[in-house]
Parts: structure tokens; C-alpha cells; sequence
């Protein structure tokens, strides 16, 4: 069946389209939570993409014969996912309701109470712009709070849990496209990568293909993969710039056979100039245009011309060739 023709629906929409009478539908609602409505101005509920996913998922379990109220529960924990809107902000009013329902979901550890809060947030508007408006800013305050000891460890580590596994499932193929390769990872100090995912899935959206290798990366796995894979841009990301200072000849090292920025804080703007390093800036969306806009490729071609991995030219030269 083809896709409302509104993020939401009325009810008697979500009956069309799922089969299941209004008022079976308004049960399971009120009985087992199945449903999530939102209200409007004049108290309508509206349901979303998610909802009539919630309720196929129902109908089948009800099908095997499983009892209505275990179908609901399983229904619910399902990890449902929906195709991402074409809304190309998000809202002040939305990203402000979704942040709390976040926090409270983080603070009573309830993974599927988070889910569906993003999800229904991923069903009206695109994923750059949820990341951006929403995600970033959340992991942002994380990272302070992280830092400055202001909210129980389990629940920061619950909630990077979760961030960390639906960024990961918005960037699933990534590194497909024609497009140059940038190879991107935490550098040896850096064991939190939200930002380092947020930059790959925005500069994919912008063209790029991604090889990631994730939190930590030794230095010397990072140079291996580089040598295989052959990226135009090595990109590290880390909000803990200084620790960085006893890896400068390293990073050095690398930056002399493939071109190698930053992203993170402007308190690292010196130890990337020592490193040979360009320096993005914090915001991890931001960076990715920087590096799309094409004048980076110049700044950091490196002196050295770094050899193609066997059977591969690099994509800068595939493009120098065509031209």
C-alpha cells in the first residue's frame, strides 16, 4: 500500500490502510499502549508511520496465535524502523519535546520509550536534519555532563549506548556511492565516537563514501587501513584535542602520505597545527561541508604523493584523469 499522504493519520486512515475496525484499534490503545497518537490543537489524535507498523506487527502475532497481550508487548519492543522524512528542519517546539522524552526515557532506562521518540521524530524529518538539530546538540550536553561528573555514570553510558547504535544504524551503507573515500576514526585517546559518526553520516549525505574504524584507534591500524583502502581524507575526531600531544610525530608521519584534519573543540587548533593537522571546528555537520566544499582537498594535499593501493587509483586522480 502507498504511504499516507501526511506523515500522520486520523484513525479512521489507519483502519483503511491496516485492515483492523477503529474501534479494535482505540483497545489497543488504551488497553496495551500499542499506539502513540499525537493531538492536535482541537484534541484529534493523529497516528504516525510507526503506529501502523506497530499494528501489522500486532495482527501478525495475533496470527500465530499468540495472546493478544504478549503480541502487544512484543509488537512494542520490536526495533521497527521508518523511512526518514523529507522535512528539511526540525522544529524548535519538536526538538525540544524529543530531547525531554529522551532524558526521561535515559533517566528510567527505557530503551523502547527512547526508540520511539526518535523514531517517530525520523518519520517527519531528514536524518541530517534530525542529527543536527536534535542529536548533536544532545550529545553535546553529554560529553559536559560526562565531563563534569553531573549525572550518574550508568545513565550517560545508557544513553551513548543507545545514541551510538541508531547513529550506526543511520549510517548503514556508507561507504557505497562514487564518490571520493574518506577514512575516518578516534584517534588512540579518544573512546566516545558520537561526533565522529554524526561527521561520516553527514559527509556521506554529501557525497562521500566512509570506511570507519570507530573509538581508540591505534595509530598503526589506522596507517594498515589507509594503506588498503586508499582514502582521499583521513579524518580523526575527539574532544580531548591535548591528549593528542604525545602522538604528534605519528600523526606527522601519516600526514605525510594521505591528507589528515581534525574535528573537535577550538581548544585543539594548536596541537593539530603541531600534528600538520586541518582543524574543522566542533561541529561535526558544519565539518562535513567544509570537506565537501572541495577547497580541502587543496589545503591538505600532502607533500609526499601517497602510492594507490593495488588494483585502485585514488579518487582525486581518477578525477584529475576523466578531466
Amino acid at each position: 500500500m502507498p504511504p499516507p499522504a501526511s506523515a500522520w493519520m486520523r484513525i479512521s486512515e489507519l483502519s483503511r490502510r491496516v485492515g483492523v475496525t477503529t474501534d479494535t484499534l482505540r483497545v489497543w490503545e488504551r488497553r496495551y499502549g500499542l499506539l502513540k497518537p499525537r493531538r492536535t490543537a482541537g484534541n484529534t489524535r493523529l497516528y504516525s508511520a510507526l503506529d501502523e507498523a506497530r499494528v501489522r506487527l500486532m495482527k501478525r502475532y495475533i496470527s500465530e496465535q499468540i495472546p493478544p497481550a504478549q503480541a502487544a508487548e512484543l509488537s512494542m519492543a520490536a526495533r521497527l524502523s521508518v523511512r526518514a522524512g523529507r522535512g528539511s528542519g526540525v522544529p524548535e517546539h519538536a526538538a525540544a519535546r524529543v530531547v525531554r522524552e529522551l532524558q526521561d526515557a535515559f533517566a528510567a532506562f527505557e530503551e523502547s520509550s527512547a526508540e520511539r521518540a526518535l523514531h517517530e521524530l525520523l518519520s517527519d524529518y531528514s536524518a541530517t536534519a534530525v542529527i543536527r538539530e536534535v542529536l548533536l546538540p544532545f550529545v553535546r550536553e553529554a560529553g559536559e555532563r560526562r565531563r563534569h561528573a553531573l549525572a550518574p555514570l550508568a545513565r550517560e553510558h545508557f544513553a551513548e549506548n543507545f545514541l551510538h547504535s541508531r547513529l550506526l544504524a543511520l549510517a548503514r551503507g556508507w561507504d557505497r556511492g562514487l564518490g571520493p573515500r574518506a577514512l575516518i576514526a578516534c584517534p588512540p585517546v579518544e573512546r566516545h565516537p558520537l561526533d565522529l559518526i554524526v561527521f561520516g553520516i553527514a559527509l556521506h549525505h554529501l557525497g562521500w563514501r566512509i570506511t570507519y574504524l570507530g573509538a581508540a584507534t591505534p595509530l598503526d591500524a589506522l596507517g594498515s587501513t589507509a594503506e588498503s583502502v586508499a582514502p582521499d581524507l583521513i579524518v580523526l575526531a575527539t574532544q580531548l584535542p591535548d591528549r593528542l600531544a604525545p602522538h604528534v610525530d605519528a600523526i606527522r608521519r601519516l600526514g605525510t602520505r594521505w591528507p589528515v584534519a581534525l574535528v573537535g573543540p577550538a581548544s585543539g587548533m594548536d596541537v593539530a597545527r603541531r600534528c600538520g593537522l586541518r582543524h574543522l571546528g566542533e561541529d561535526a555537520v558544519a565539518a562535513a561541508g567544509v570537506v565537501a566544499s572541495g577547497d580541502l582537498a587543496v589545503d591538505l594535499r600532502p607533500p609526499v604523493a601517497r602510492p594507490a593501493a593495488p588494483g585502485r587509483t585514488p579518487q582525486r586522480h581518477r578525477q584529475a584523469a576523466s578531466r
